[in-house]
């Protein structure tokens, strides 16, 4: 099979499987259509009431015609704009309903996604999909389809009316109507193509702007904001050309029909002026015959433009499928156990992990391997630390807990369990997080704190706040847990953020508890604040714990030291300390910097 062949095929296939998003609304959208024919009856009747005006009126002064004709008119255009008005309302509902089905399946689909899948795919192209491309999606569903019932039917009327006039001329005037199709197939491949190409560059520019504003602040330290523009610009200009090449050859079908339209008129004209001087057919016929084949080019220019509408919406539909066909790689296993989990033991038992390249897990490079052969288990109420330098696979460890990713060797169970055989529901019902990059939502302090259990009471919500040491703050703002907090929670401090965070966690009441680098980056009366709320988040929880500063670790029941992915020590810190090895260099390294410090 030619490559253009495949190319059709898959074309077609895409189309079809789009035309499925109608059959939820096809009660609705077979009403507009009935309007859309009835519409395109009504210009059938148009070059009559012309030829009636000329021949009856004007040749033959036919009074009763002349007093009948004025009504017949108003109410031929009240019914044609009533027709015209329902049928654009019902196809536009339909549309709309159709986008919002598409983007409510992206969203859902996309929740269901790995973090493997967020790493792959930069989130202003993802937006573009959900917004751009289903915009695209529903002018090759509903309007696409729309003009190829309603200008083909209005096309069909005004050729039967022709036909009816004047047989002999109609079919010398639709002779070259088939010349037109190949400019717009052969143009329509092209205009898909480069649509495609198009839209993803149009994704591309949406996540340099969506960076941009995101980091605003940094592009703003480093004096960037020119670099920021040029890299902005370039990729709108290639944008801009890409877009440009698709509306030339978009627009190439229209000159190749005016030109094929514009010989049959002119060869119609010479030979129906001719008849009409010879007295062979009445001014009437001809001039109402002219009407009915100039009211033709009207329907036929928008059928040309139909083919690159559907081309452009299948580039669109195409880029929609691959996030709705691929699939989520952490599912619930058929077997999977929802239950409650309890005075949670986890373990670990010779755990390897590498990040998955384009999806598959490389085992035989060596460079993705991130972590190998941990192996460690944390009692109910006990905390382990997981220490070391940066890189060192710490934060790993904690993100397969609650299957971020699954390990590629190895097991983790919770109470003997195999957490692959739990539901995902059940196990991250079990986990609260509260990281250094603490994620806030542009909403209320309110629903921020109440993500963590959204069943919650107000007083619960209250109670978190408060133990969170998040109260007072909160209540000296004017709208006190209603106040809005901005993008990723920007109008607060940091100290501040991570309250509400902890709050958040302290309302889920998970038996689990992973903090990240909680307390990094704050001041002494902030990470005081924090700390107090940390410990007593942290009281009757099993709780693993990464830190750079081993003065917050000291206590922990457990230090594991992490090493190029592998646990090289573990013990208490007195233990630890006493083994004089990598904690003991670390432990030294950082007392020294403190003690330069001042502190």
């Amino acid at each position: 099979m030619k490559v253009e062949d495949k190319q059709v095929n898959k074309a077609s296939q895409v189309y079809r499987r789009l035309l499925g998003y109608l059959k939820p609304h096809r009660g609705r959208f077979a009403l507009a259509l009935f309007f859309m024919v009835l519409y395109g009856c009504t210009d059938g009747v148009i070059p009559f009431l012309i030829r009636s005006i000329l021949d009856d009126i004007f040749g033959k002064q036919n009074k009763q015609m002349l007093y009948m004709l004025p009504i017949i008119l108003i109410c031929f255009g009240v019914a044609r704009g009533l027709i015209g008005f329902f049928e654009k309302y019902l196809a536009s509902s339909v549309g709309l309903a159709i986008i919002k089905d598409i983007r409510n399946e992206i969203n859902s689909h996309l929740l269901t996604l790995s973090a493997s899948f967020y790493s792959r795919h930069s989130s202003g192209s993802l937006i573009s999909r959900m917004t751009n491309d289903t915009l695209l999606v529903r002018s090759a569903l509903t309007d696409a389809v729309a003009a190829v019932l309603r200008d083909t039917v209005r096309m069909i009327a005004l050729f039967c009316a022709a036909a009816y006039l004047d047989p002999m001329l109609a079919a010398v005037a639709f002779l070259g109507f088939p010349l037109g199709i190949y400019p717009v197939i052969r143009y329509g491949k092209k205009v898909r193509r480069l649509s495609k190409v198009g839209q993803d560059q149009f994704g591309g520019l949406t996540s340099i702007l969506q960076e941009s504003i995101l980091g605003q602040k940094v592009v703003q330290a480093f004096g960037l904001e020119k670099y920021e523009q040029e890299r902005f610009n370039a990729e709108n200009k290639k944008l801009t050309s890409t877009y440009l090449k698709a509306e030339k050859y978009g627009a190439l079908g229209a000159p190749t029909n005016e030109l094929i339209a514009t010989v049959a008129i002119a060869g119609i004209i010479l030979y129906g002026g001719y008849t009409v001087i010879s007295g062979v057919r009445t001014q009437g016929d001809f001039i109402a015959f002219i009407t009915a084949l100039f009211l033709c080019y009207d329907p036929l220019k928008k059928i040309t433009r139909v083919n690159n509408i559907i081309q452009m919406g299948n580039a669109a539909a195409e880029r929609i499928f691959e996030i709705l066909d691929t699939k989520p790689e952490i599912f619930d296993e058929e077997d999977a156990i929802d239950e409650v989990i309890k005075s949670p033991v986890v373990e670990y038992k010779n755990v390897s992990f590498a990040y998955p390249q384009n999806g598959e897990v490389t085992s035989d490079n060596h460079q993705a391997v991130v972590l190998n052969s941990i192996s460690f288990s944390v009692n109910p109420g006990q905390t382990l630390a997981l220490v070391g330098m940066s890189g060192g696979g710490k934060s790993t460890i904690v993100n397969l807990l609650p299957r971020f990713y699954d390990v590629s060797a190895g097991a983790i169970s919770i109470n003997g369990l195999d957490i692959r055989k739990r539901t995902l529901v059940s196990l991250r019902r079990a986990i609260a997080i509260v990281s250094q990059h603490t994620f806030l939502f542009d909403d209320t302090i309110y629903n921020n704190i109440l993500y963590g259990r959204v069943e919650a009471t107000s007083d619960e919500v209250i109670a978190a706040a408060k133990a969170a040491n998040a109260y007072n703050f909160i209540s000296a703002l004017p709208k006190t847990f209603q106040t809005r907090i901005g993008e990723q929670g920007l109008r607060l401090s940091g100290g501040e953020r991570a309250r509400i965070a902890i709050a958040r966690a302290l309302l889920k009441n998970a038996p689990i508890l992973i903090l990240d680098e909680a307390t990094a980056a704050l001041d002494s009366e902030s990470e005081q604040l924090v700390q107090e709320a940390i410990e007593r988040l942290m009281q009757g929880r099993t709780v693993f714990v990464i830190a750079h500063r081993l003065a917050t670790v000291r206590n922990a029941d457990q230090i594991a030291v992490v090493v190029n992915g592998r646990i090289i020590e573990q013990g208490n810190h007195k233990d630890l300390l006493a083994k004089n090895g990598e904690y003991t260099k670390l432990y030294e390294i950082q007392f020294s910097e403190n003690t330069g410090n001042g502190q």
